[in-house]
């Protein structure tokens, strides 16, 4: 029978085995189990007040759930990659993980032999044996290197992945952001289009007292100063849905007490903008010539690539022999004996799987190479798209400059002319109308620029440099 003196080691062997990795996985899914059931927790507050677009981006990349879902898949790739290595031949780079041991104990008893019919259920005799088991992979003729390449392209596919995601939040955040600016210049807009109105009208009606004008000037005044409070109204929505699409890119909950709460209020002003980043000058090809080797999706696409024809070297190899040896103790109480062998396999037919398995990775290497050359048309033509939009927007911006002072100039005389009772209510009306175009597509142009911008950066997988300055108009 086995002693005591031989059983100890043995349990205290398996019991310490991956006793680490259990416990980390056992708290892992209590943690899991308890998100899970869990009431949903109230919104955490948060104070983002009068941060800038530069503190908003780390807030959403250290918030947003993609994020964190991109980090998961890169460590998941680098545990594969571990997987890969602990399967390494003697001949590798990694030999020490060539080496796998097993070890196995069995008690068992039997009673005599009987006849028949004398039955019995209790035994005799019982005996012990244990084996102790070292398998060495010797040479597998090039199939870990393969997966190990393969998995390592695939980790740097993950990792520029994770990049990718962050490139994604910072436009996410900065189209927001912009956004929000724009429809907030564009309330004030609406709010200084109410006042204008109003004095229109008391200036109506005072002409209608002194007979200077008719009833129905009064009341096209008031039909004026309706409109534009209910575009008062529409602008201060589209305010809150900016606001809630910024608060969505950041990562922050609804419920963490509205737009707000969040961002607090902002000081709007018709002759201020926030610029956050420097103007370029690059042409689209100049763009290109640096995006093609840095921007996340080609750079992703090479890297699957390269994966792929990794594998396409493993199958080629699985189609060879593999070569390994192995070592045991055999125990069988009360002798017991070792011995060793080395062995060779190689599968002679296995229904043309093998062979076909090697021309599958051939199609997928093709694939890939093909996602390559749609990753770098789809670069060329988005990075064509945003130098233009940006090219765009500054021809805007500067026509819609030299109209907003053309409109001012047009809005002061009419205004005046009125007054006095040379211009008519519709001169009024449309000297108004002309002059808040005129800001909002100066508004609207300058952020367009701005997001453009922020564009070619994400586009072109560029580190933003922020750098904030607000900037006075003339009115």
């Amino acid at each position: 029978m086995m002693s005591a003196r031989n059983v100890l080691p043995l349990a205290a062997l398996l019991a310490f085995a991956g006793c680490d990795t259990v416990r980390n996985a056992r708290e892992a899914q209590s943690r899991a189990e308890e998100s899970a059931l869990a009431a949903p927790a109230a919104a955490k507050k948060v104070d983002l007040s009068g941060r800038s677009l530069e503190e908003l981006v780390a807030y959403a990349l250290t918030n947003r759930p993609s994020m964190a879902a991109a980090a998961l898949a890169v460590k998941d790739a680098r545990l594969a990659m571990k997987e890969i290595e602990s399967d390494a031949p003697i001949a590798s780079s990694t030999p020490w993980n060539a080496i796998g041991a097993d070890v196995s104990a069995r008690y068992s008893e039997t009673s005599p032999s009987r006849h028949s019919g004398d039955f019995e259920t209790s035994t005799r005799k019982g005996t012990a044996s244990a084996s102790l088991s070292v398998d060495l992979l010797l040479y597998d003729f090039g199939r870990n290197s393969a997966r190990a390449e393969a998995q390592a392209e695939t980790v740097v596919a993950a990792e520029l992945s994770l990049a990718k995601e962050g490139f994604s939040v910072f436009g996410d955040v900065s189209s927001a952001y912009f956004t929000l600016l724009k429809n907030d210049a564009l309330l004030a807009v609406a709010e200084t289009n109410v006042a204008m109105y109003a004095v229109h009208l008391e200036q109506a009606r005072e002409m209608l007292e002194v007979g200077e004008a008719i009833e129905l000037d009064v009341l096209r005044a008031e039909l004026d100063l309706a409109t534009a409070r209910e575009s008062l109204v529409a602008a201060s929505n589209d305010v809150a849905t900016a606001g809630a699409n910024l608060m969505e890119a950041l990562g922050v909950e609804a419920s963490a007490g509205g737009f707000a709460a969040v961002l607090g209020p902002r000081p709007g002003s018709l002759d201020e903008t926030v610029r956050n980043f420097s103007d370029t000058v690059s042409s689209a090809a100049e763009a290109y010539s640096f995006a093609s080797t840095n921007a996340p999706e080609v750079v992703i696409a090479r890297a699957k690539l390269r994966a792929a024809s990794a594998r396409v070297d493993y199958a080629i190899a699985d189609l060879l022999p593999s070569v390994s040896a192995s070592v045991s103790l055999n125990w069988a109480d009360p002798l017991w004996y070792w011995g060793w062998g080395v062995s060779a396999v190689e599968t002679l037919f296995t229904g043309f799987r093998r062979t076909t398995a090697v021309d599958r990775a051939v199609v997928a290497m093709e694939s890939a190479a093909s996602d390559v050359q749609a990753a770098e048309l789809a670069l060329s033509a988005d990075l064509e798209l945003a130098v233009a939009e940006r090219d765009n927007a500054r021809e805007a911006l500067s026509a819609a400059r030299a109209r907003v002072a053309q409109a001012k100039e047009n809005l002061d005389t009419v205004s005046e002319r009125y007054r006095i009772g040379e211009a008519s209510r519709v001169d009024f009306t449309d000297a108004v109308s002309a002059y808040a175009s005129a800001l909002g597509n100066r508004v609207g142009a300058f952020y367009r620029g701005q997001t453009a911008e922020a564009d070619l950066l994400r586009i072109s997988g560029l580190k933003p440099e922020f750098h904030e300055e607000k900037r006075r108009e003339e009115n």
